[in-house]
């Protein structure tokens, strides 16, 4: 027995004279591990191993130890064995690490492809048993069976796929496994036919070229074979062209498929021949394809075109509008389409145009000036579209009327005069200049003011334009008085020119500020830092002024040119708080002083302090997310943002957070000690100054144990084998569980709680803490062959946690079975045509008995097929399958598991050939000569053509046909049972012979096809009468120059039937004895001397054509003969050569637009008309009245010019032509509105002139859109719209708050015609100045008051808010120009923000938000002003102690706009200065008007209240501006 770890027995009782050996017993391996542990004499011995055992080293020996011990003295041999259980330790190892093999894509379903083999190295059959699976994504074509085999489960294609590679893995019952690769190679079987991409092909040909086709769509012409791995190469033959006489036109390529014209082609004669092309496999001819090429002639250019006139010479008025016609081309072409090209003017720079029907008209207005270019002289080219170079010219000369068409024109724009104090009556003020171009009364100018004069200082001379002062001006002390003159120059044709004239009176000058008190801030800590900018008043630079700091001038400076303050020292916010700075201005006589309050403002110089160092936290892993872990606080000195404190964490992994405001740290995420235990937490505290300061510590925090792992084994499932041999307390398994959670927690112990099938007593027990499983009692295969334990291990927690695994003990048996076949019979069908040596099917065959059926071998009896030892069954390499010949194999297959006295079993194979589609249908024999008779047939009443059959020798879908036509498949179709029929109708007439292209193909995949061509004839039937040439035949006869059995006229009809349906018979219907007409001939002769015709004689007969059908047709004409007794003239012509006519626009379709009248001088002679250009647009009937076939558009073309032939009645008949110009005359059309209706919203401060929305309208009359006047039906002082442009604009919005308002704009065009359109219009109550924000842009004023929608646009895109601009100023809400004053590069943008609710938006945040993105708002606004721009966001423009500003800056606004009216609309002067004066026309000029950089300033509206009213301007030291 063995007693401890190590010992395998020990001997007891040994008497002292015995002498113990160990020895080997059957091999001499086992006692390499074991050792004898005794000396002589003892009573005791034992028998223990002096190395590992391991039953894989002991196959030999079958996993045993074999030794005796022997007493050498007494010769007694005890012998034993030590049965070792195997442990599973070793994996299957696959012999190979890949495995790969070649099967051809024919090899039946069934077959075995390859077999993988896995060995394991373990001794023990429960642990070397393996089993064998496709790891996914695996092919759904192939299964791995037990033994190894892969097998082929489902048909291979290889056009579908040409290898497949695959994981095979193999694993024993422990779950140790290995893998191997498999690649599997499909070969391509030659079993398809050759193949087309198309079956029809197209291809064109220029007539008289020969050489390879250009050009064959879809592509070209190639068949290959369909067996894409095999590609054997293909012959191309040309089997036949139709017509057949074109067979030796073609050739083609019998490698590359590419066909040749070798025989140039006329396209007169033939214009389509279509050519069959057969394709055939190289090494077998029966393979072959079919496809139809259609060619097409192409024809041929080869005429150039020609003008009817060599020289064009025209007239026309200087300044003729746009587009006016001038005269029309015309150019002839003898080719097949005629003239098709393009038109051009040579050079291109006269002011004429050529439109693609060769009509001149005039190009540029402008250009046609008979002052500058009497006449233009130029060619006109008509050339052919490309590739043909042919072309004509023809010589234009256009010769320019004079009118008159130059106003007179000043020498400059603006006239600028002064008066000063010693003005004096009849002095010159100024003197206005202007000239004409124009000769004669045209040219000569007369002066006067028009208005601007009302006070009547000024008086000007009518012929000079010398202005005089006529009457004193009173002037007034500091102050400019501005008067604009409007002066007009007449001349004598009655255009006119004005010009404006500014003449500026000057009083003297008193500098001063306009604040006795100004206010500013500025940081510590900060030297030359701008503080504010102060305003004054002066005469600067006629009177020069100084500005002076009369106090702490040591540590405060003024710019004389801007007028800021600024520090020149930092300053200490902690030394001193705020100053209160002395200013004074003065021009060396005059002076005036203000103060300025300056404040020191504090700046965030101290960070955060932590009061104290975090300690070290533990936290249970369970605590709950949401609840407080600790808290930290940190104080900063400074007070307000500076001193505000928040916190930001930083570390944690995302489970912790802490309170910004507070401090407290909190969880965030639930903890897992067994993931992490330990977190390092950094804190940071930051105030809210700018720049920003901060402090950071630290925090460590500990996660401590909960028992919240269950213990797990290392398996879920362990399966052994047991022999029913072995002995009770035999260990067979030992179970393994761990658990994740730490100390009592993690201990655990072992129980088996289901046993299945059950016993009284338990079978096996375990180790509770080792977890060993072992017997309890004696296994029986008889009873169990197989026991399910279910083992439970418990871990030390509270709660107590468990978890389970399944144990499977396979129970060991002795093997004494036959082999048994899968199944008794196997039924396999495979395709013909297969590859020698491919495998058909696999039989499967096992054995219970140990090693299975390994050592057996199969015995079969067949000429056709083989099978081997792994029980494959495949067609021998020199055997066919042909289903045509044997289409079933019945076989008789027998296993036998041993080569000497084995057991046997037998099945049945049974093999069945299935088809292959490897025949193309073909035609049977048809007639040669197919006709059908002409006729009306249709698809519910068609005609039988003829019956064409086809065959296939395959079966089922292979060879069932269907014959469909390729070709006229419009006109004839098939029948199921092959019969062609005709379903349209048949027109001899029209075409007597179709090639009809019929096509025959199977049901088989690939699709077998086969192409003919039947050439089908048309029979004629009598279903036209004959037609003369002529519903009339003259013929005028001098009666002495006429002898009997002369011919007079010859008759002639046509019958397009054929044969006799078309022979024709000519006859009078009565009897004449002066001619006679010939029956077949159709020739008249005169039988009759005419002695007897004495004067002028009409003979007028009827003549009849008849053909010889049945029944017949017959046809009449009139014959007119003239016997004139003196000679005449034979001619045609019009009574004008050109007629012109005129149509109003828009007349109903057939209105009559003119008649033209040819005249022949015979009364015999009839006419008739021909329309021969725009025949779309006008007809002409047989009296010569023209008419309009739809209603004309003057605005789409202005004039036709139409050619009218006329045609007389004789044989051959003369013909003449005229030209008729028609041109379109206007009809007054109602103007349009772009839109029904018109929205927008305002603020009741917008001010006077403020652009609201422009409303637009469109004549539809040529050149008079331009020519629209606007207008309100409402009178209202809201708003007004602008005469010329639709502009409408604010007049005064100041008491229409918060409502809306509903106007109707009015269009009118120069012939009163009106439309109306709505405007509604929202107006609401001013924004608070809190909401009003400012930006400045470095861009002219006048470039960004064009983009407004584009700014609004862009500014909403980067704030995310509605954005409207209330005005756009020159200078800030102080300081502001108009807009004549010198342009400046700075320009200042007002705006509110709203948010999606319409609420405005506070301009704090708006600021605030606009430096976090100014850099988006300047990427934003380079979009619409271009690179290189600047923005800058300026304060709120109002003071916000002074709440009266807000009005005052609306009333600044409205003075401004006012101002601009006066300069754009001189009769707002005379209006404006009747008014009651307000602050709004109260403006600060500069004297000087060229002066640079001159600004002005208005601040505080208490100064402005102490002005008197008056029109004066006050005139800065700072500021300038023109009025």
């Amino acid at each position: 027995m063995i007693t401890a770890l190590g010992d395998v027995e020990i001997i007891t009782d040994i008497r002292p004279d015995d002498r113990l050996e160990l020895q080997p017993h059957g091999d001499s391996i086992g006692v390499t591990f074991l050792e004898l542990v005794y000396t002589n004499g003892d009573s005791n011995a034992t028998v223990q191993t002096t190395k590992p055992l391991d039953a894989d080293q002991l196959k030999e020996s079958g996993g045993n130890l074999f030794y005796s011990v022997t007493c050498s003295n007494t010769g007694m041999r005890n012998k034993r064995v030590v049965y070792i259980l195997d442990v599973n330790d070793n994996p299957p190892i696959f012999q190979s690490k890949s495995y790969s093999a070649t099967v051809s894509e024919v090899l039946a379903v069934g077959s075995d492809v390859l077999r993988v083999i896995a060995e394991d190295a373990d001794v023990s059959p429960e642990n070397n048993r393996i089993t064998y699976s496709i790891l996914p994504p695996g092919p759904d074509e192939f299964e791995v069976r037990e033994d190894g085999n892969i097998r082929l489960t489902q048909r291979l294609n290889y056009d579908d796929n040409q290898h497949y590679i695959f994981t095979v893995q193999a694993k024993d019952v422990g779950g140790l496994s290995d893998i191997t690769a498999v690649t599997i190679t499909i070969e391509d079987f030659d079993n398809l036919n050759p193949y087309f991409d198309h079956s029809l092909y197209k291809a064109s040909i220029e007539e008289n070229q020969v050489g390879q086709f250009s050009d064959v769509t879809p592509e070209a012409i190639k068949a290959q074979d369909g067996d894409t791995g095999i590609n054997e190469p293909v012959v191309y033959s040309i089997t036949a062209v139709f017509p057949n006489e074109y067979q030796s036109n073609f050739v083609i390529d019998e490698s590359s498929g590419v066909i040749s014209v070798t025989t140039a082609l006329d396209r007169e004669e033939i214009d389509q021949i279509t050519v069959h092309i057969q394709a055939t496999q190289q090494d077998d001819a029966s393979k072959t394809a079919n496809t139809v090429l259609s060619v097409t002639i192409d024809d041929m250019d080869d005429n150039p075109p020609k003008f009817d006139q060599d020289e064009y010479t025209v007239s026309i008025l200087e300044n003729s509008p746009q587009d006016q016609f001038v005269l029309q081309t015309r150019v002839t072409d003898l080719d097949l389409e005629g003239f098709v090209g393009t038109f051009q003017i040579i050079p291109e720079s006269v002011p004429f145009s050529i439109s693609p029907d060769g009509t001149i008209l005039v190009k540029s207005s402008a250009d046609l000036d008979r002052e500058a270019t009497a006449s233009f002289s130029f060619q006109v080219e008509a050339q052919e579209n490309p590739p043909s170079t042919n072309k004509a010219t023809a010589d234009v000369t256009i010769v320019l009327l004079d009118e008159n068409d130059n106003s007179p024109q000043f020498t400059t724009s603006k006239y600028q005069g002064k008066v000063y104090g010693n003005q004096t009556i009849g002095m010159q003020v100024v003197k206005v200049e202007a000239t004409d171009l124009d000769e004669g009364p045209n040219s000569e100018i007369s002066y006067s003011i028009e208005f601007g004069n009302e006070e009547g200082y000024f008086g000007i001379n009518e012929n000079d334009g010398e202005i005089t002062l006529v009457q004193t001006i009173p002037l007034v002390e500091n102050r400019i008085l501005q008067f604009s003159l409007y002066v007009t120059a007449k001349d004598g044709g009655g255009r006119s020119t004005s010009a404006m004239v500014d003449v500026q009176a000057l009083g003297d000058s008193h500098p001063r500020f306009l604040q006795k008190t100004y206010q500013g801030q500025v940081e510590e800590d900060q030297s030359e830092a701008d503080i504010v900018k102060v305003d004054f008043l002066s005469f600067d630079p006629i009177v020069p002024v100084i500005l002076t700091v009369e106090t702490e001038a040591d540590k405060f400076s003024i710019n004389q040119d801007t007028g800021v303050l600024s520090t020149k020292v930092k300053l200490d916010f902690e030394e001193k708080s705020s100053y209160t700075v002395q200013l004074s201005i003065s021009d060396g006589t005059n002076r005036d002083e203000a103060s300025v309050l300056v404040e020191v403002l504090d700046i965030n110089d101290n960070s955060p302090v932590f009061i104290s160092h975090l300690a070290p936290v533990s936290v249970p892993e369970d605590h709950t997310v949401g609840d407080d872990v600790t808290s930290t606080t940190a104080t900063d000195a400074d007070a307000g943002f500076n001193g505000e404190v928040w916190y930001t964490l930083m570390g944690g992994a995302g489970r912790f957070s802490v309170d910004q405001e507070t401090g407290v740290i909190t969880l965030v995420a639930p903890l897992d000690r067994e993931t992490q235990d330990v977190y390092h937490l950094e804190i940071t505290a930051q105030d809210q100054g700018r720049p920003s300061r901060s402090t950071t510590t630290t925090l460590d925090i500990s996660v401590t144990d909960i028992n919240d792992n269950a213990p797990i084994f290392s398996r879920q499932q362990y399966e052994i084998t047991v022999s029913e041999h072995a002995e009770v307390g035999t260990a067979v398994l030992d179970a393994m569980a761990t658990d994740k959670d730490d100390g009592a927690n993690a201990i655990v112990t072992y129980h088996i709680v289901i046993q299945e099938p059950s016993s009284t007593s338990p079978v096996f027990i375990i180790d509770a803490e080792s977890g060993s499983i072992s017997l309890a009692e004696k296994l029986d295969y008889g009873k169990a062959k197989r026991y399910n334990l279910e083992v439970e291990v418990r871990d030390g927690g509270i709660p107590v946690l468990t978890s389970s695994a399944t144990v499977t003990v396979w129970v060991e048996d002795v093997n004494d079975k036959a082999p048994v076949f899968s199944k008794d019979q196997y039924d396999v069908s495979v395709y013909e045509n297969l590859a020698g040596g491919t495998a058909l099917v696999s039989l499967e065959v096992t054995d219970e008995d140990e090693g299975g059926f390994s050592k057996g071998y199969f015995v079969m009896d067949s000429d056709t097929f083989i099978i081997n030892s792994q029980g494959v069954i495949s067609l021998r390499s020199d055997a066919t399958l042909d289903r045509e010949t044997v289409d079933n194999y019945n076989i008789e297959v027998i296993a036998v598991d041993r080569p000497v006295d084995g057991l046997s079993s037998t099945a049945q194979v049974i093999i069945t050939v299935l088809d292959v589609n490897d025949n193309n249908p073909q035609f049977l024999p048809f007639p040669e000569t197919i006709e059908i008779q002409e006729g009306a047939y249709t698809r519910s009443s068609p005609r039988e053509v003829c019956e064409i059959l086809a065959t296939d020798a395959d079966i089922g879908d292979n060879g069932r046909v269907t014959i469909t036509t390729y070709s006229h498949s419009e006109i004839f179709r098939f029948r199921e049972d092959g019969t062609l029929l005709a379903v349209n109708e048949l027109d001899r007439e029209t075409q007597d012979l179709y090639d009809v292209i019929i096509v025959v193909v199977d049901h088989g995949m690939p699709q077998g096809n086969n192409i003919t061509t039947v050439r089908v004839s048309i029979t004629d039937v009598n279903d036209n009468a004959p037609v003369f040439s002529s519903d009339t035949y003259s013929k005028s006869i001098l009666v002495k120059d006429a002898k009997v059995g002369d011919v007079l006229l010859t008759l002639s009809a046509t019958d397009k039937d054929a044969g006799s349906n078309a022979l024709i018979s000519y006859s009078f219907s009565e009897v004449s004895s002066m001619v006679a007409l010939d029956a077949e001939t159709g020739d008249i002769t005169l039988t009759s001397d005419l002695s007897g015709v004495t004067e002028d004689t009409l003979l007028t007969l009827t003549a009849i054509a008849t053909d010889h059908g049945t029944p017949p047709e017959s046809d009449e004409a009139e014959v007119l003969i003239y016997f004139k007794i003196t000679t005449f003239t034979e001619s045609v012509g019009f009574e004008s050569s050109s007629y012109n006519f005129a149509i109003k626009e828009n007349e109903p379709e057939a209105s009559i637009v003119g008649k033209v009248k040819a005249l022949t001088g015979n009364p015999v002679v009839t006419v008739r008309y021909n329309m021969k250009s725009h025949k779309d647009v006008f007809s002409v009937d047989g009296e010569g009245t023209i008419k309009a076939l739809r209603p004309l558009d003057k605005e789409e073309e202005e004039w036709y010019i139409l050619t009218v032939e006329a045609i007389d009645s004789r044989t051959p008949p003369n013909t003449a032509e005229t030209m008729v110009s028609v041109q379109v005359e206007n009809v007054n059309e109602a103007p349009v509105f772009d839109a029904e209706i018109y929205k927008e919203e305002i603020f009741s401060i917008s001010p006077y002139k403020f652009s609201i929305v422009k409303v637009q309208a469109s004549d539809p009359d040529v050149g008079e859109s331009s020519e629209l006047q606007y207008s309100l039906q409402e009178s209202t002082t809201l708003l007004d719209v602008e005469t010329n442009t639709g502009q409408i604009y604010v007049l005064d919005a100041s008491s229409f708050g918060d409502n809306l308002f509903t106007f109707h704009a009015k269009a009118t065009d120069k012939h009163g015609l009106s439309v109306t359109t709505t405007v509604q219009i929202a107006v609401k109550q001013s924004v608070h100045r809190d909401s009003v924000s400012v930006i400045s842009l470095n861009q002219p004023i006048h470039i960004v008051e064009k983009k407004i929608p584009e700014m609004e646009e862009s500014m909403e895109k980067v704030l995310g808010w509605t954005v409207k601009i209330l005005s756009v100023r020159a200078e800030d809400g102080i300081e502001m120009r108009t807009i004549l004053r010198e342009s400046t590069d700075k320009t200042y943008v007002s705006f509110i923000a709203m948010d999606s609710s319409g609420a405005v938006i506070k301009a704090t945040e708006v600021k605030e938000k606009l430096n976090t993105e100014l850099k988006a708002l300047t990427t934003e606004l380079e979009k619409v002003f271009g690179p290189g721009l600047e923005i800058k966001v300026e304060d709120s423009p109002v003071n916000p102690e002074d709440p009266g500003q807000g009005v005052t800056i609306a009333l600044i606004v409205v003075s401004v706009l006012l101002v601009i009216s006066i300069v754009t609309f001189s009769s707002s002067i005379m209006y404006l200065k009747k008014k009651k004066d307000t602050d709004s026309d109260r403006q600060s000029l500069n004297s000087d008007i060229d002066l640079p950089e001159r600004r002005f300033s208005m601040s505080n509206p208490a100064d402005f209240n102490t002005i008197p009213e008056s029109r004066e301007v006050e005139v800065s030291n700072r500021s300038r501006q023109r009025i």
